[in-house]
């Protein structure tokens, strides 16, 4: 299954983005043209969770098929 995210634009313009794939929470911050994400797992929101893993790509399209890539390898 793939994982969905916004556009390349929707990043470009200053959005955040938090998401879930197959359990896996993840949120996601435009910063230093490059994607920066925070990965945790469970029911609570990320303020109550322990992140797992973080990781940066580049803001670009190749970056963000990059973090779609890796987001599904994290999933069960």
């Amino acid at each position: 299954m793939d994982v969905t995210l916004p556009t390349l634009l929707f990043w470009q313009n200053g959005n955040d983005f938090y998401g879930s794939h197959q359990g896996v929470r993840f949120y996601i911050q435009p910063k230093d043209n490059l994607f920066q994400v925070e990965v945790w797992r469970g029911l609570l929101n990320k303020q109550h969770s322990t992140i797992e893993e973080r990781a940066d790509f580049p803001l670009n399209e190749e970056g963000l098929n990059a973090l779609k890539a890796w987001i599904a390898t994290l999933s069960p």
